[in-house]
């Protein structure tokens, strides 16, 4: 009885915590992103409604499992940042607090679904799909994202309850978003908490090789599939239980312990890269590539009718999801990680008292470039080995493929320096991350339209040659949008720092 009379309590505090943290604004850019994939410039067809819940499935893979990250980076954050895990059980029980961070989530899950369910009914009739509304598909749509949405919200928890760094718990979440994408393509099955959303699809997929035709059709979900949903759910939801109510914090956290003193502030750009060597900021950038590349290869060797045993269609598989999808938000958690410790507690005082806003602001910048460019010689290590070692492909590698390569380079320059600005501004560690994979998303949409230089995440996927190694590539002109792009963040960095009263970072 006394947990139920805390529980509306632990909510509302939940959700006074998070007042500056626009997980609102998350929530309109998630659907706004599940707008333009589903029905921005599709023709309806006889098969539209069929078309739209086999979609939804697929993209919210992708963009659920992210928002559910990023709100249980956001909702667990504060407790760490604060030193706040022994304090809290004083005023309030251990499984309060969990109950409570569970719901929020669980309000946030159930809007994101209501305004896409809602938006789906309202753009079906608006393009006049055929058929009446298919309510019994909505249902079982809503409720297998209620499901899958609070399966990843609940694993996000317990890993950002595990690993201080939110660094680490968002990285193995967008890993496993990436794995669950591969999995798609090869079952349909839940083999890991981020494919549940797929495996409770109501719409399967007939695929005629021989005449390279799909058809959609209404399928029943099976017991086994039911089961293993439930299973993930109950199951994390109990060891996340144990976890909060049963260990003390200190006991429990990865990657906390005795820490060193570092070099002065004033030894330049050591200094940052001394901030992270306690930080495992090399696991993500040395999976992620590899789990893309492992995906690519894959599509490769299994679509052999349709692509060519070419270097160039390697490339093009290998680079398709790091570069469109996970590449800026990787760049995004390496920035917000190099600010993270000017937000902490009064060190904004501190720190601009011994150093200047323009070194300050070049040195975040040159340490995100230096360690985007470690990654971008990876990612083409991966590519080589992939190519020579493994498939044995014929011929040389292509020319372009190293101008591809100095492409990504100075474009992730660009986005270096937007995502440097936006983790300066927000004190959440995961509001930049989710900014830069929305750019991603709208960079994506920007690159098919054609508009290469509208923002850092399209000129990246430009650049990089993700979409086609071989396509147009104007050198000049990227090197000019780069130029601007991170003159302009830099500036705007340097101001902000400048004219606003450091006590509002505290």
């Amino acid at each position: 009885m006394n947990l139920l009379a805390a529980f509306p309590k632990s909510v509302a505090v939940e959700f006074k915590k998070s007042r500056h943290k626009h997980s609102f604004l998350l929530l309109a850019i998630a659907v706004l992103l599940n707008y333009f994939y589903l029905f921005h410039g599709n023709t309806p067809d006889r098969q539209a409604w069929y078309n739209v819940f086999f979609a939804i499935p697929m993209i919210n893979t992708l963009i659920l499992s992210v928002l559910m990250a990023v709100l249980a980076s956001q909702s667990v954050d504060m407790e760490h940042k604060g030193n706040m895990w022994n304090l809290l059980p004083t005023l309030e029980s251990r499984s309060s607090v969990y109950l409570g961070k569970l719901l929020y989530g669980f309000i946030h899950l159930t809007l994101f679904c209501l305004l896409q369910m809602g938006m789906v009914i309202l753009m079906g009739v608006k393009l006049g799909y055929e058929g009446n509304i298919p309510f019994s598909l909505i249902g079982i749509t809503f409720l297998a994202e209620l499901v899958s949405g609070m399966i990843v919200y609940q694993l996000q928890c317990l890993l950002s309850l595990l690993f201080p760094s939110q660094f680490a718990a968002l990285s193995i979440g967008f890993g496993g978003t990436l794995t669950g994408l591969f999995l798609a393509y090869v079952s349909t099955k839940a083999w890991t908490p981020w494919s549940v959303l797929l495996s409770l699809s109501p719409i399967g997929m007939d695929y005629q090789r021989a005449t390279r035709t799909v058809t959609l059709f209404l399928r029943q979900l099976t017991p086994l599939e039911i089961l293993t949903a439930l299973v993930y759910f109950f199951g994390i939801f109990l060891l996340g239980l144990y976890l909060f109510t049963k260990t003390e914090q200190g006991e429990l956290s990865i990657g906390t312990g005795r820490r060193k003193a570092s070099k002065s502030v004033h030894s330049g750009l050591p200094v940052e890269l001394i901030k992270l060597k306690r930080n495992p900021i090399w696991i993500p950038f040395l999976l992620i590539p590899l789990i893309s590349a492992v995906i690519g290869t894959f599509n490769f060797t299994q679509n052999q009718g349709i692509l060519q045993n070419t270097w160039e269609d390697l490339w093009t598989q290998q680079s398709l999801f790091l570069g469109i999808f996970f590449l800026s938000p990787l760049v995004g958690i390496l920035c917000s990680l190099l600010w993270r410790m000017e937000h902490q507690d009064s060190n904004w005082n501190l720190i601009l008292t011994v150093t200047t806003p323009e070194k300050l602001v070049k040195d975040k910048w040159m340490t995100a470039v230096l360690l985007s460019s470690v990654c971008i010689l990876w990612i083409a290590l991966i590519y080589l080995f992939t190519g020579k070692i493994i498939l044995r492909l014929p011929g040389e590698v292509p020319e372009l493929f190293w101008i591809r390569m100095l492409g990504a380079a100075v474009c992730l320059s660009a986005v270096s320096a937007v995502q440097s600005m936006l983790s300066m501004i927000f004190r959440s560690f995961a509001v930049p991350i989710s900014l830069a994979f929305a750019g991603s998303i709208a960079g994506l949409w920007l690159t098919v339209k054609g508009a290469y230089y509208a923002v850092p995440y399209s000129m990246l996927i430009y650049g990089m040659g993700s979409s086609s190694i071989t396509g147009e590539l104007n050198v000049p002109v990227l090197l000019a949008s780069c130029c601007f792009y991170v003159l302009a963040a830099l500036t705007c960095s340097i101001i902000f720092l400048k004219k606003t009263d450091v006590r509002t970072h505290v």
